[in-house]
């Protein structure tokens, strides 16, 4: 995942003063092959081991050895 932050909280993050981040409760979804788009509350969050990821999403497909579940809800 990535997102732009202004320098100053960048800064406070990598000298460890900023541990908490916030933002905006949704996720904007974008088909790569037509261009819609789609924009989804979040109602929930938990981090998942990469070990317990469904079938759906071969493990190859990520990076990191946790991953973020977002429960989803209408907009």
């Amino acid at each position: 995942m990535k997102l732009s932050i202004r320098k100053e909280y960048f800064d406070a993050i990598k000298n460890g003063s900023k541990t908490i981040d916030y933002r905006d409760a949704h996720i904007t979804f974008v088909c790569e092959s037509t261009g819609r788009a789609m924009r989804k509350k979040v109602r929930g969050v938990k981090l998942v081991d990469n070990s317990k990821v469904s079938e759906m999403y071969p493990k190859e497909l990520f990076d990191d050895v946790v991953q973020i579940e977002f429960e989803l809800g209408e907009y």
